[in-house]
């Protein structure tokens, strides 16, 4: 079993980061994830679930201004139970268990990583989900109530347990929002085909209980899922799909050169995920489809983007593994501990929220109206490519020896 080097200093590194990460979202003056209410998002899935809860039609109209229900029926007939929860319920239990998926996640990539679940990783999995709080992904899906770090959960489930799931969970969170679908491109690689017939098959079991459940589910399959407008405008900042940031920065809305630039990002994700999956590395292959799906997407928030999370947390293990066994000593191992702090967050800057650090989030950089304004949506797309990359010199390398 591995073991993470300079563990002392790397936690302090963290718990003082969580700690300013907290002070700095506290004394923001504005809306930020941490105040007691009912989140936007959340509201409409409580106002959706009440809608079906009475029998009524789920994507005849909008529920609060302009905004409709977006996901899939199987979603509206889930959320029929948070109708009968109290709004300071809903707040405890989504907002709480929403850390606590993040937190069981960051459990699960140190197990996948070789590292088990020895109690110094469940201390940096808790000080990590509150880091987590300026990364604006997160910080995006608690501020809205959304409901991807669950579905990222389902699908982990998949994919990093010791007794994984046989592709239930992407079944499950497809069901829930079509996009994590695209996660089976992974069992594809893996070889794991029964478990890719099951993802299908439960998938397949989520459409039959929403036709069951919401009366207008045929609205949905033939109608509103062809209409990427109901989810946003592609010219918001927010938007950080390929086809959104084409539009909004280049002018370009869709056709060919959309349809091209999505099939290289395509293509490049399978070659990355094939050299991720011959070196086992489930996580790297997991969040690096994830971010493609948000990439290819013909529309994506930035809150959809929740995959650099565990990315980033494989990216400060191999730092670390790579040092800790370089650097001799007891200081040699805190200055690995610390190093891989760095480079984690030195990776991370693209996402920080903006209730954080103003300086580098994606709207400062969107409003400066700069080649800045690429760096959220570029940088996924450079994650891919590189790791990519590392594979095609691997290749070169084992040729010339």
């Amino acid at each position: 079993m591995k073991k993470i080097w300079g563990a002392p200093s790397l936690a302090l590194a963290l718990a003082v980061f969580a700690v300013w990460t907290v002070f700095r979202i506290f004394n923001f003056d504005g809306e930020h994830a941490l105040k007691w209410r009912v989140p936007l998002d959340l509201k409409i899935y409580v106002l959706a679930g009440s809608e079906v809860a009475d029998g009524q039609l789920l994507y005849d109209n909008a529920y609060i201004g302009d905004l409709p229900f977006t996901y899939p029926p199987f979603a509206g007939a889930v959320f029929t139970a948070l109708s009968y929860i109290s709004d300071n319920w809903i707040i405890i239990l989504w907002q709480l268990g929403m850390g606590l998926a993040l937190f069981f996640i960051f459990l699960l990539v140190f197990r996948e990583r070789g590292y088990g679940f020895h109690p110094v990783n469940w201390l940096l999995s808790a000080l990590l989900t509150v880091a987590a709080l300026a990364c604006q992904p997160f910080q995006g899906t608690l501020h809205f109530g959304q409901i991807n770090i669950f579905l990222m959960l389902l699908v982990a489930l998949d994919f990093l347990p010791k007794h994984r799931l046989p592709g239930i969970g992407i079944g499950l969170a497809a069901g829930l929002k079509l996009t994590p679908a695209f996660l089976g491109l992974v069992l594809l690689f893996q070889r794991r085909w029964w478990a890719a017939g099951i993802s299908i098959l439960t998938f397949l079991v989520t459409v039959t209980v929403g036709f069951w459940v919401i009366p207008d589910a045929s609205d949905f399959w033939m109608r509103a899922i062809f209409d990427s407008s109901r989810v946003g405008d592609h010219t918001n900042p927010g938007a950080q799909s390929i086809r959104s940031l084409m539009e909004r920065e280049f002018g370009i809305e869709g056709g060919i050169w959309w349809i091209l630039a999505v099939l290289i990002v395509f293509a490049l994700t399978c070659f990355a995920v094939y050299i991720a999956c011959k070196r086992r590395n489930t996580t790297v292959a997991m969040a690096l489809t994830g971010i493609s799906s948000c990439l290819v997407s013909p529309f994506s928030w930035f809150h959809h983007w929740v995959w650099v999370l565990p990315l980033l947390l494989a990216i400060l293990l191999t730092v670390n593994d790579w040092l800790g066994h370089r650097l001799k000593g007891i200081f040699g191992a805190q200055f690995a501990g610390l190093a891989s702090f760095v480079v984690m967050i030195i990776f991370a800057l693209p996402y920080v929220a903006k209730v954080v650090w103003d300086g580098t989030s994606y709207q400062r950089m969107d409003d400066a109206h700069s080649w800045g304004a690429l760096a959220f949506t570029g940088t996924g797309i450079i994650f891919i490519a590189c790791y990519a990359l590392t594979g095609l010199l691997d290749a070169v390398k084992k040729r010339s020896a």
